[in-house]
């Protein structure tokens, strides 16, 4: 709803970083979307439903809750407010907001991605839609969640069932769906495919991430192939990233005086993604394990986008002058 505050925050503009902080306001606002979307044991969502149903429906909806909070006590060494989980527990409604106001921050995180993953279930199922009719559907409460994250700028959002942090909004919004759109407008499928594994291994975490460099450069390279078929310019099935280039600069792809102008440009593009890759997630790591920082990780996903963004721009461009 557009409420006058939010109007006057707005026009005050956006905070320029985001914080990692839940405030009371956004953890309200996070209950709020669960009764909607599974339901509180306490809390009836309408007046139609048969008193029959009521006993069904209050079960139903504590047993979801119950689930979670078992969970969590397993995953996390630890009772919730000193209840043990593996009896009755009442109202496990209450015990989990409860928790959930009081908790840290990546523990408050940690219900939420548990929560939206039942309520993915519980909307999934027949029995569980027909006596509780929850109003509010996964996508639209997937939707209103990431609103509100937006809304405090808190730099977390949800995606495919995980919380993921966002450190560059602006340059997700600048250069990686640029890049996913082009590539899927003009039919650049291989390097689609990489480039979506890429951001994949790098929303997985830190165990993903020399995954995510090794991708980043086969989507480049991927680029680079389709380009240089479409323009039947040679090269050969196993050339690196580097003699890729040399194809298409030596083809003309980018204006000779655009190469002569910015002289660090082909050292940027080929010394860039496939650099970092093969230091820090090409080869085999030997006796210590590649560590490759997440900051690392997120920098070549967003070289990786901005490289394949200006080839196929220069593309688009080269078949202007070249029908």
């Amino acid at each position: 709803m557009d409420l006058y505050s939010k109007r006057t925050k707005a026009s005050e503009g956006q905070p320029k970083s985001y914080t990692c902080t839940l405030c009371e306001q956004f953890r309200n606002q996070v209950i709020y979307i669960w009764r909607d979307a599974i339901g509180f044991r306490d809390q009836p969502f309408s007046n139609d439903l048969q008193d029959t149903l009521l006993p069904q429906r209050y079960n139903s909806i504590n047993a979801r809750y119950k689930k979670i909070n078992t969970i969590l006590c397993e995953e996390l060494g630890f009772d919730l407010d000193g209840i043990n989980p593996f009896i009755d527990w009442g109202n496990a409604c209450t015990t989990l907001r409860t928790f959930f106001m009081k908790a840290d921050t990546d523990h408050a995180l940690d219900v939420i991605e548990l929560m939206f993953a039942e309520i993915s279930r519980a909307q999934n199922d027949s029995y569980y839609m027909g006596t509780v009719q929850p109003p509010l559907r996964f996508t639209d409460a997937v939707q209103k969640l990431n609103s509100r994250f937006l809304e405090h700028a808190i730099g977390f959002r949800l995606e495919n069932g995980r919380i993921i942090r966002i450190d560059s909004e602006f340059l997700h919004a600048e250069a990686v769906q640029p890049a996913f759109q082009l590539m899927y407008a003009q039919g650049f499928e291989g390097a689609f495919q990489e480039f979506m594994l890429a951001q994949k291994h790098y929303r997985q975490g830190p165990d993903h991430y020399d995954d995510c460099l090794t991708n980043c450069l086969k989507s480049l390279e991927s680029t680079l192939k389709t380009i240089c078929d479409r323009r039947k310019w040679k090269y050969y099935p196993l050339d690196t990233a580097s003699k890729l280039f040399d194809s298409v600069f030596s083809n003309g792809l980018i204006p000779p005086y655009l190469q002569s102008h910015f002289s660090g440009l082909r050292c940027a593009l080929e010394s860039g993604v496939p650099t970092i890759r093969n230091r820090e997630g090409g080869h085999g790591s030997g006796e210590k394990p590649n560590d490759v920082p997440e900051y690392l990780a997120a920098f070549q996903l967003h070289l990786t986008a901005s490289a394949i963004v200006f080839l196929i721009r220069a593309n688009e461009e080269f078949a202007k002058s070249n029908p």
